[in-house]
């Protein structure tokens, strides 16, 4: 597919953060929120498609997942969020490469992404790191973002985008969040996130509603795993680290 372009931002070697759903939604509801309070405008789309059919009663039609590009006034700032991530392989790496396409036609220079990094935590998440330069290590460690010191893999589009940006001349970093649960939208973990890109970016942000809503959800989750605890759906994260992260 060709990303269709709405309009031309101003723009002078812009960051980039590009977010798609995953474990906790961390990626998605940081990259949401930044770009309404920063009142970003759209300025570019690209459509995929499900890997289904979508009918009812009897007429068929095809699934579209929209990934909107939005430029950031004054910031300097491109923020590029998808509604959901492929369900093919190769069309994720088809999808990054559009990405950073247009990374590369608007000049940008530095891609970030964020995830979940799924280990129980205590109270506050922390925040960890993977880059594809010394250039993005250096800027993580200053902002105090721990490095992830094992091996792993961040699944989906949120890792691979910036190996391709990598690819391109582009460096990139991955800021994941510790999540508490798998399937459940982690907005404290990802006020943490955000805080530390917003250090990065040197963008004043105010996260008070984040925080907000992540206390509602966790009270709202711990009375309910008090009185369903055996019934829960949830999917609680083990203190072992799995050797992906998403």
């Amino acid at each position: 597919m060709e990303i269709r372009y709405l309009s031309r931002p101003e723009l002078d070697h812009p960051d980039m953060i590009a977010a798609w759903p995953g474990m906790g939604y961390i990626a998605k509801i940081s990259a949401d929120y930044l770009r309404r309070r920063l009142n970003a405008k759209i300025f570019a789309e690209v459509t995929y498609y499900h890997n289904m059919l979508v009918y009812n009663n009897g007429l068929g039609s095809l699934s579209p997942i929209r990934h909107r590009f939005y430029a950031a006034p004054g910031k300097n700032l491109v923020i590029c969020v998808g509604d959901a991530q492929p369900s093919i392989p190769e069309e994720s790496i088809k999808l990054a490469k559009d990405v950073v396409d247009l990374a590369v036609d608007l000049g940008v220079r530095r891609m970030w992404t964020m995830a979940a990094y799924p280990t129980e935590y205590t109270e506050e998440p922390q925040v960890f790191g993977v880059y594809t330069s010394e250039e993005m290590r250096a800027s993580l460690e200053a902002h105090g973002i721990k490095i992830v010191k094992e091996e792993g893999v961040v699944n989906g589009l949120n890792g691979v985008v910036i190996g391709v940006a990598k690819d391109r001349g582009i460096p990139g970093a991955c800021l994941m969040g510790d999540i508490k649960y798998a399937n459940v939208p982690q907005h404290l973990s990802s006020r943490a996130v955000l805080i530390k890109l917003a250090s990065i970016l040197g963008i004043e942000l105010d996260t008070t509603l984040l925080e907000k809503r992540a206390r509602r959800l966790d009270a709202s989750i711990r009375k309910r795993l008090e009185v369903f605890e055996e019934e829960t759906e949830l999917l609680p994260i083990t203190d072992k680290r799995p050797d992906y992260i998403s």
